[in-house]
């Protein structure tokens, strides 16, 4: 990039000798004056290209992902608030009221539920192990147009588990969502044959569609607006006031 940044660009060639006339003319400027419009060029360049680099270094997602889930006649909807390693899940009933609360913390793998109604909050153990699928994963060229992003299609498959996995992912710097996965470790298809995609750091599937291996389609995950903003640090905490359930 910085052979581009600067090319073209020339120092302005100094003479060698004075000129003969040089006692019989007009004063010429300062020779920092002359330097600085020597050099002013290469220093504009170089500042555009450290602007430049600055920018084109992207940034993890911060934001809010809003989407549905459908299971049959079921549908679900869910929203995912990001800010580095912490995501809070919301699931939204139909009048739009907040039913149930999940913070994840990917980096110590820590699950707590947080129920609104009762006011109260627990700690989530996961003792599951993963689980083990035989797939064949298939990456196309196809793209598509979703919620502001270019989604490219992918699909996982296995005849064993009678299931054809499609997914519509974007490549935004998602980077916190196969942390999520990993960390809540469930066992739905939709989570487990996403993990088998290899080169799926920092993408999101926006559409994701359960199929068993005849068509019939199982469930759908689709996402309806996803917002880059920044989020609050006390979304992800425990509201004051909450108490903790303890198990018996």
């Amino acid at each position: 990039m910085s052979e581009h940044a600067v090319e073209g660009l020339k120092l302005r060639k100094l003479p060698t000798k004075p000129c003969p006339c040089a006692a019989h003319a007009a004063p010429g400027p300062e020779p920092e004056s002359t330097m600085h419009s020597i050099f002013r060029p290469v220093l504009i360049a170089a500042s555009s290209l450290v602007l430049f680099t600055a920018s084109a270094i992207a940034q993890p997602f911060e934001g809010i992902i809003e989407f549905t889930k459908t299971t049959g006649p079921v549908i679900t909807s869910y929203k995912y608030f990001v800010k580095g390693d912490r995501i809070r899940i919301e699931e939204i009933s139909a009048r739009g009221e907040v039913q149930g609360i999940m913070l994840v913390d990917t980096r110590d793998k820590s699950v707590t539920a947080i129920s609104p109604e009762r006011k109260l909050y627990m700690d989530v153990p996961n003792m599951r192990l993963p689980k083990d699928v035989e797939t064949s994963v298939q990456k196309t060229s196809v793209l598509k147009d979703m919620a502001g992003h270019k989604c490219e299609k992918r699909l996982v498959k296995s005849p064993k588990e009678d299931r054809l996995l499609t997914y519509w992912v974007a490549a935004d710097e998602f980077n916190f969502f196969v942390p999520l996965l990993e960390t809540l470790n469930r066992k739905d298809e939709q989570a487990v044959f996403f993990l088998q995609i290899k080169d799926n750091k920092g993408v999101f599937p926006l559409l994701g569609i359960e199929q068993k291996t005849d068509g019939a389609e199982v469930s759908r995950l689709e996402v309806n607006k996803v917002t880059k903003e920044s989020q609050k640090t006390t979304l992800f905490e425990v509201p004051a006031g909450y108490n903790k359930f303890e198990r018996n």
